[in-house]
């Protein structure tokens, strides 16, 4: 094949064409019920560049397709990734989906979900100090996979003081069991801490697989934010099964929002393996040295 490199750029910008053309989410339907706004979101995911594989344009897609009305990118330790997905999210227009900045603070006895922060908040500090860092930037803390691992270092202040924690992991029984535990630990101290279901995103598994229904009274970070510190949460896991009070458990069976969507699955499949093919061939084919023939060689041997 003549000018296999020239072959390899077409077939990569055909690609990127192609996908870009069918990957068009549809618009959400947000329900209401009783003066709130059913709102669907995960606020355990990690983005790139960092610990996740997905960047800020491919994860606000990829929250479309998931069906998510709000995520907040939450890194281990750092804030960076999530602040530059907030910036990027602001140059769309329509208010879904909602990005915001977190962060995973990671302490050998806790792991602690920040949402709504900007500052990065230290992680060598006890989770009470962490939680009260993150109300001082108006943030609120929510508990991550809350197992017999990492639930050891939320004291009683700590768990006075969590607005949420994570409630619902269907794929193990024994770490079900444990995240009700500490959610029964949690409510004794205090009564109104929020149910949240997050997929703890880094590219495998499904974005939203596990996911927090709100009640929120407005479609922004503020209404999302006010609507955890009100304990107006169900957490619902990877089967659907629904967590948190029986009311609010009852309303979202009634008016739940509409899930993933991806309707050009396979046609989005196959641009993507295009486009790689393209980029191997870019790669493959990039320009070389012409040696020069071997009589040619002699000839030059020969002029010396």
């Amino acid at each position: 094949m003549r000018h296999p490199r020239r072959w390899a750029a077409v077939v990569l910008g055909a690609a990127v064409v192609a996908g870009t053309m069918t990957d068009q989410p549809p618009d959400r339907i947000v329900p209401k019920t009783g003066g709130y706004l059913i709102l669907a979101g995960d606020f355990h995911v990690h983005g790139g560049p960092g610990d996740g594989t997905l960047l800020a344009w491919e994860l606000r897609r990829e929250a479309q397709r998931a069906g998510l009305d709000v995520i907040a990118v939450t890194n281990h330790n750092t804030t960076c990734a999530a602040r530059f997905a907030v910036w990027w999210s602001s140059y769309f227009k329509g208010p879904l989906p909602i990005m915001t900045a977190g962060e995973e603070i990671t302490s050998p006895d806790y792991h602690l979900v920040a949402v709504g922060i900007r500052e990065t908040v230290h992680r060598r500090q006890s989770a009470a100090s962490a939680i009260d860092a993150i109300h001082r930037q108006g943030g609120v803390a929510i508990a991550a996979h809350p197992d017999r691992d990492y639930s050891s270092g939320y004291d009683e202040r700590a768990l006075t003081s969590l607005d949420g924690a994570e409630a619902a992991d269907s794929s193990n029984p024994l770490d079900l069991a444990d995240y009700a535990e500490f959610r029964r630990r949690a409510r004794e101290r205090n009564p109104g801490i929020a149910a949240i279901g997050s997929s703890d995103f880094h590219g495998s598994p499904q974005l939203g697989r596990r996911r927090t229904y709100l009640f929120a009274r407005s479609l922004d970070e503020g209404g999302v934010l006010e609507a955890i510190r009100s304990g107006r949460t169900v957490a619902a896991d990877e089967d659907g099964s629904l967590y948190g009070d029986a009311e609010m458990v009852r309303l979202v069976e009634a008016n739940r929002p509409a899930g993933r969507s991806d309707v050009n699955a396979g046609w989005r499949r196959f641009t993507v393996a295009c486009a790689w093919i393209g980029v191997i061939g870019l790669l493959s084919f990039g320009p070389s040295h012409r040696w020069p023939r071997r009589g040619a060689r002699q000839d030059q041997q020969l002029d010396r």
